[in-house]
Protein backbone atom coordinates (compact mmCIF):
# COMPACT_ATOMS: atom_id res chain seq x y z
CA UNK A 1 0.00 0.00 0.00
CA UNK A 2 1.35 3.33 -1.35
CA UNK A 3 0.80 7.04 0.58
CA UNK A 4 -3.11 7.41 2.17
CA UNK A 5 -4.33 10.71 0.09
CA UNK A 6 -6.71 12.43 2.27
CA UNK A 7 -10.29 13.62 0.12
CA UNK A 8 -11.41 15.45 3.23
CA UNK A 9 -11.57 16.66 6.63
CA UNK A 10 -14.83 17.39 8.50
CA UNK A 11 -15.34 18.49 11.97
CA UNK A 12 -19.32 18.78 13.08
CA UNK A 13 -20.60 19.25 16.64
CA UNK A 14 -21.10 16.72 18.93
CA UNK A 15 -24.99 15.98 17.84
CA UNK A 16 -27.35 13.43 16.60
CA UNK A 17 -27.70 15.67 13.71
CA UNK A 18 -24.15 15.25 12.79
CA UNK A 19 -24.50 11.70 12.01
CA UNK A 20 -26.61 12.00 8.87
CA UNK A 21 -24.15 15.00 8.07
CA UNK A 22 -21.02 12.55 8.47
CA UNK A 23 -22.94 9.84 6.47
CA UNK A 24 -23.27 11.67 3.53
CA UNK A 25 -19.76 13.35 3.70
CA UNK A 26 -18.42 10.17 3.87
CA UNK A 27 -20.73 9.21 0.65
CA UNK A 28 -19.85 12.49 -0.83
CA UNK A 29 -16.39 11.81 -1.10
CA UNK A 30 -15.89 8.06 -1.77
CA UNK A 31 -17.93 8.44 -4.79
CA UNK A 32 -21.35 6.09 -6.18
CA UNK A 33 -18.63 4.38 -8.22
CA UNK A 34 -16.61 2.49 -5.51
CA UNK A 35 -17.61 -0.83 -4.20
CA UNK A 36 -17.01 0.19 -0.94
CA UNK A 37 -19.08 3.13 -0.43
CA UNK A 38 -22.05 1.64 1.10
CA UNK A 39 -19.75 0.17 4.06
CA UNK A 40 -17.77 3.06 4.36
CA UNK A 41 -21.03 4.89 4.70
CA UNK A 42 -22.57 2.81 7.39
CA UNK A 43 -19.44 2.21 9.33
CA UNK A 44 -18.32 6.19 9.42
CA UNK A 45 -22.17 6.46 10.69
CA UNK A 46 -21.56 4.02 13.28
CA UNK A 47 -18.18 5.68 14.81
CA UNK A 48 -19.38 8.96 14.87
CA UNK A 49 -22.34 7.49 16.86
CA UNK A 50 -20.42 5.93 19.04
CA UNK A 51 -18.08 9.50 19.53
CA UNK A 52 -21.57 11.11 20.24
CA UNK A 53 -23.55 9.02 22.52
CA UNK A 54 -19.90 7.53 24.50
CA UNK A 55 -17.80 10.68 24.50
CA UNK A 56 -17.57 13.63 25.53
CA UNK A 57 -18.36 14.95 21.74
CA UNK A 58 -22.08 14.57 23.02
CA UNK A 59 -21.78 16.70 25.96
CA UNK A 60 -20.43 20.10 23.85
CA UNK A 61 -17.75 18.96 22.19
CA UNK A 62 -16.72 17.65 18.44
CA UNK A 63 -16.03 14.91 16.05
CA UNK A 64 -14.01 15.09 13.21
CA UNK A 65 -14.30 12.94 10.27
CA UNK A 66 -11.16 12.02 8.06
CA UNK A 67 -11.59 10.52 4.18
CA UNK A 68 -8.71 8.90 2.85
CA UNK A 69 -7.80 6.85 -0.39
CA UNK A 70 -4.92 4.97 -1.91
CA UNK A 71 -6.30 3.73 -4.72
CA UNK A 72 -9.14 1.14 -3.72
CA UNK A 73 -8.53 1.09 -0.68
CA UNK A 74 -10.21 3.41 1.85
CA UNK A 75 -9.06 5.08 5.53
CA UNK A 76 -11.52 6.59 7.62
CA UNK A 77 -10.98 7.92 11.33
CA UNK A 78 -12.97 9.29 13.50
CA UNK A 79 -11.87 11.45 15.92
CA UNK A 80 -13.55 12.18 19.31
CA UNK A 81 -12.90 14.00 22.69
CA UNK A 82 -12.25 11.31 24.57
CA UNK A 83 -14.46 9.14 27.77
CA UNK A 84 -12.29 9.36 30.79
CA UNK A 85 -10.12 6.30 29.54
CA UNK A 86 -12.36 4.29 28.02
CA UNK A 87 -12.15 3.54 24.36
CA UNK A 88 -13.92 1.62 22.15
CA UNK A 89 -14.34 -2.25 22.29
CA UNK A 90 -16.39 -4.99 21.18
CA UNK A 91 -19.28 -6.38 23.69
CA UNK A 92 -19.86 -9.67 24.00
CA UNK A 93 -23.88 -9.25 24.23
CA UNK A 94 -25.09 -11.27 21.24
CA UNK A 95 -28.86 -9.91 21.76
CA UNK A 96 -27.79 -6.54 23.08
CA UNK A 97 -30.35 -3.79 21.87
CA UNK A 98 -27.14 -1.45 21.26
CA UNK A 99 -23.55 -1.68 21.48
CA UNK A 100 -23.04 -3.26 18.16
CA UNK A 101 -21.12 -0.27 16.45
CA UNK A 102 -17.90 -1.82 16.90
CA UNK A 103 -18.78 -4.87 16.10
CA UNK A 104 -20.38 -3.89 12.71
CA UNK A 105 -16.91 -2.13 11.45
CA UNK A 106 -15.15 -5.21 12.31
CA UNK A 107 -17.41 -7.07 10.36
CA UNK A 108 -17.15 -4.96 7.42
CA UNK A 109 -13.39 -3.45 7.37
CA UNK A 110 -10.47 -4.94 6.56
CA UNK A 111 -8.80 -3.74 9.32
CA UNK A 112 -9.53 -1.43 12.33
CA UNK A 113 -7.88 0.30 15.02
CA UNK A 114 -8.59 2.75 18.34
CA UNK A 115 -5.64 5.51 18.76
CA UNK A 116 -5.92 6.71 22.52
CA UNK A 117 -4.75 10.62 22.06
CA UNK A 118 -4.09 12.99 24.74
CA UNK A 119 -7.20 15.01 24.29
CA UNK A 120 -9.15 11.97 22.74
CA UNK A 121 -9.43 8.98 20.95
CA UNK A 122 -9.47 8.15 17.11
CA UNK A 123 -11.48 5.05 16.07
CA UNK A 124 -10.49 4.26 11.86
CA UNK A 125 -11.23 1.47 9.32
CA UNK A 126 -9.97 0.30 6.27
CA UNK A 127 -11.68 -1.12 3.53
CA UNK A 128 -11.03 -2.39 0.01
CA UNK A 129 -12.57 -2.19 -3.17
Amino acid sequence: MGAMIVLGTLTLPGSERCVAYARRFVRDLVGEGHPAVDDAELCAGELVTNAVVHTRSGEGGHVTIVVARDGDVLEIRVADDGASGDLPHMRDEAFAENGRGIVIVAALAADWGVEAERHGTTTWFRLHG
